[in-house]
């Protein structure tokens, strides 16, 4: 069980991978509906990923990703909810944590991805 200081419930291992996301929606920024975005994993896990972007997402945003591993060459398709979301001044990016999820009448790679990255 996690300690109140560590909420993950997966393993999370180091690992970048190239990203494409696209936002399908957001209470708190309606103007970023659609938009796509592309950046890098930073750690992954089976139910969650942490993510640098160029651009800032809002909290509470449900986003889709497309994710390739490089174990893995085929692509994955993940929905997921912007946990969090903190500038790196020294790098001029963004980093995200994204809790992974499935999506009801939805086909996605979830089940698959925690199978693999488990």
């Amino acid at each position: 069980m996690p300690d109140q200081n560590n909420r993950r419930i997966s393993t999370r291992r180091d690992q970048q991978e190239v990203l494409s996301l696209t936002i399908i929606s957001t209470s708190r920024n309606p103007e970023l509906l659609g938009k796509k975005l592309n950046g890098s994993t930073v750690d992954i896990s089976a139910t969650g990923l942490r993510i640098k972007l160029s651009s800032a997402l809002p909290a509470d945003s449900t986003i889709n990703m497309s994710i390739e591993l490089k174990d893995d060459p085929s692509e994955f398709f993940l929905s997921g909810k912007v946990r969090w979301c903190r500038v790196i001044e020294a790098e001029d990016t963004y980093q995200a944590g994204v809790v992974l999820h499935a999506i009801m009448n939805t086909e996605t790679d979830y089940k698959r991805w925690r199978e693999i990255v488990k």
